[in-house]
């Protein structure tokens, strides 16, 4: 209890803690839902439904059952708390908030792309067709999504650092030349590759159904069948453009208590 009370006593620490919850919770959906824990489930995918998509085809999966997030917000936040682990570490050094922008082009060119051709390419009944010059696939959106979190990690990561005293703070310690940072977040950044493999494999070994796509989830996935299904392989599958959150579903009996008649 004394080192746990120690941990919580500095700020940055809390900080790091919230990263961690925000990063396995999306995980832990497949797997809650996947043990039978349904309630639980239910409550981190309409957590997490406000601040993602959820489509299916766009999502990592665990026992044939999709993440709570996609796979471009998997990489964002991982490689979030992956920068902010390594600070506190001092094994890389934060970086000036101009800095970020070479971080954002990748995530912004295969988004804003993606995206455009997307909707210059939707057909009447909101499915989209096989003709869309682009789309991106899961492998580019993990790794550009972790390019831009590792970059606006060491940006508000090393803020959050300067709230924590003088003597303990990794901002204040002997700074390392900039090339060699430079050189280690290069770094950073190839070895989220790694991670993305270990994540196709696992999703891979535990699921029977919808498995990765090969090479690596490399190749991009049309949502033929319905392009606005939210949380196809998980809970309380809606049309988005019907309706945005199946509330009756996620609340149960307790919404239609409060439900107007």
């Amino acid at each position: 209890m004394k080192r746990i009370k120690e941990f919580f006593s500095e700020f940055y620490n809390w900080y790091l803690t919230l990263l961690a919850v925000l990063v396995s919770l999306p995980i832990l959906a497949p797997i809650t839902l996947a043990l039978g824990l349904t309630p639980i489930a239910k409550v981190i995918y309409f957590v997490y439904s406000f601040f993602c998509h959820q489509f299916a085809t766009r999502s990592f999966h665990l026992f044939d059952l999709q993440f709570a997030w996609c796979s471009r917000d998997t990489g964002i936040w991982l490689g979030m708390f992956i920068a902010a682990l390594l600070l506190k570490l001092n094994k890389v050094k934060g970086i000036r908030w101009y800095w970020v922008i070479p971080f954002v082009i990748p995530i912004a060119l295969d988004g804003g792309i993606q995206t455009i051709f997307t909707m210059l390419n939707l057909s009447p009944s909101g499915m989209v067709t096989e003709t869309i010059p682009y789309l991106s696939n899961n492998l580019t959106r993990f790794m550009t999504g972790s390019i831009f979190g590792i970059g606006i990690s060491l940006w508000i990561s090393n803020l959050m650092m300067a709230q924590v005293p003088l003597e303990q703070s990794a901002v204040e310690k002997k700074a390392k030349p900039k090339a060699k940072n430079f050189v280690k977040i290069m770094f950073l950044i190839i070895a989220m590759f790694p991670f993305y493999l270990g994540i196709i494999g696992i999703w891979d070994v535990t699921s029977n159904v919808y498995n990765p796509v090969a090479p690596i989830e490399s190749v991009p996935k049309y949502n033929e069948d319905g392009f606005f299904i939210r949380r196809e392989n998980g809970v309380c599958s809606i049309n988005a453009l019907e309706n945005f959150l199946d509330l009756e579903c996620f609340l149960g009996r307790y919404y239609k208590i409060i439900a107007p008649n």
